[in-house]
């Protein structure tokens, strides 16, 4: 008979036929390992595996009889067994029924070992182990491991004992595979986040707010468990490995402080930033930062259920809202033996919802021909001018302020106004004083203005080369 695959989390707590908690059943064919949580600390002398997770269950490969004596090595790699190994460790099917075959120990097997030696017969005459009956084996004490490395283990049946301690290689039937890795009991990631914009386009709390009101996500944190276990074959959750945890995001909060007077004073109150339960901010809070200041928002996490945590910020409406990603760094302080562990985590961006114009076709920068672009603000709504410009390689330039280029006083276009005349050649040396590798390379650009307002037009003029005729583009 052979036993079927339980999975893990059955394994620790169910005893199979015989009793015996099948963790690693190499009679599979694909046999799946034990997954041991990477955040268990590993002691300098040692760590000792036990239980299910050091449970394997094998066919014994060949047929034995109650009078012609076999004999089962078992090895593994990375680790020694915790205690001497006895006779109990192994059990085995024959016709008779589940666990009935003869198995005592042999040889081997002390705690400073890596193998052990088994004879193994049938009950009685009459009675045989058969090629495809199960053998199982959990060490006594377990595996002591020194560190993370896999830990592999081989099972050979030989014809005499001689050869089992020699092993010569001449086994009648064996087989072998990873019987412990080292992964994460948990992982925590920057899930998907999708922002409002901050509002340039309505008339009160200009850049100060976001499209749809003060409240808004800046990011979401999602830890999983994986399924690992203990080192006695228990799976974790992340309340097992973690006494406490943490997170911390960075950014720009200076929109999210107190207001005295409609001023912003420099305080912060802690609900101004809160970690929810949905990703519209309207679920349940999980939790208020503990501090806020300018640059900072720290939430204490521990005992928090939910998978994801949505990051949520409530402007003032007065303080300007700056364009900006922000990023976080999620701390855990481990229980008892279990790692402390930090991630860090990029989470999502601020973008205004200003509009755009460009001009997929202007000269070449102190060329035979003088060229000029105008913007005008068509909205009602004042605000900055930015431009981005790029070569026919592809490379782009960005976020080159109005102000910057020569002849231009400000970045800020009123409502319904237009900027002066902005010659090519100084908004390609504008470009070129942001980024000094940008380069025209005797080609012609393609030039985006975008304006913190709703509306926005841009024009293209080119003089001709005896000063007598304007063209428009």
């Amino acid at each position: 008979m052979n036993k079927k695959l339980l999975s893990i989390a059955v394994a620790a707590g169910v005893a199979g036929l015989g009793g015996v908690a099948h963790a690693v059943d190499f009679t599979a064919t694909t046999p799946t390992p034990v997954s041991v949580a990477s955040e268990t600390t590993i002691a300098p002398a040692g760590t000792g595996i036990t239980g299910a997770a050091v449970t394997a269950t094998f066919e014994a490969g060949f047929s034995v009889d109650d009078s012609n004596a076999r004999y089962i090595r078992i090895d593994i790699t990375n680790g020694t067994w915790g205690a001497q190994q006895v006779s109990s460790d192994m059990v085995a099917d024959d016709s008779s029924g589940a666990d009935n075959a003869s198995v005592t120990f042999s040889a081997g097997g002390a705690a400073t070992d890596s193998h052990v030696i088994y004879t193994i017969t049938s009950a009685s005459a009459g009675n045989t182990v058969a090629a495809t009956n199960d053998v199982d084996f959990t060490p006594n004490g377990g595996i002591t491991v020194t560190s993370q490395e896999s830990v592999a283990m081989t099972y050979q049946l030989f014809e005499t004992a001689s050869a089992a301690v020699a092993n010569d290689g001449g086994a009648l039937a064996n087989d072998s595979g990873t019987l412990i890795t080292f992964v994460a009991a948990n992982n925590t990631v920057a899930d998907t986040a999708t922002p409002n914009a901050i509002d340039v386009t309505t008339s009160v709390g200009t850049g100060a707010v976001f499209v749809g009101g003060n409240t808004n996500i800046i990011g979401a944190v999602n830890t999983t468990d994986s399924g690992a276990v203990n080192t006695t074959g228990s799976t974790l959750a992340s309340a097992n490995i973690e006494a406490s945890s943490s997170l911390s995001v960075t950014g720009d909060f200076t929109f999210v402080q107190d207001l005295t007077a409609g001023a912003p004073d420099g305080t912060y109150t802690l609900t101004s930033a809160t970690l929810d339960s949905a990703p519209n901010c309207a679920g349940s809070t999980l939790a208020n930062a503990t501090s806020i200041t300018d640059t900072t928002a720290v939430f204490t996490t521990s005992g928090i259920n939910p998978d994801i945590m949505y990051v949520c910020v409530n402007a003032n409406g007065v303080s300007l809202i700056a364009e900006q990603g922000f990023t976080a760094a999620y701390a855990s302080v481990g229980a008892s033996g279990y790692a402390n562990e930090s991630t860090d985590l990029t989470l999502a961006s601020l973008a205004k919802n200003g509009a755009s114009a460009g001009q997929v076709l202007v000269l070449t920068p102190g060329g035979a021909f003088q060229n000029f672009l105008r913007v005008s603000n068509t909205s009602n709504i004042s605000g900055d001018v930015t431009f981005s410009v790029t070569n026919d390689a592809g490379t782009t330039v960005t976020g080159v302020s109005m102000g910057d280029i020569s002849g231009q006083s400000s970045s800020s276009l009123a409502g319904q106004a237009s900027s002066s005349l902005i010659n090519i050649d100084d908004l390609y040396a504008a470009a070129q004083a942001a980024d000094a590798t940008f380069d025209a390379a005797g080609g012609k650009l393609r030039v985006t203005a975008t304006g913190n307002f709703g509306s926005v037009s841009l024009q293209n003029i080119t003089l001709s080369t005896d000063n007598t005729t304007f063209a428009t583009f």
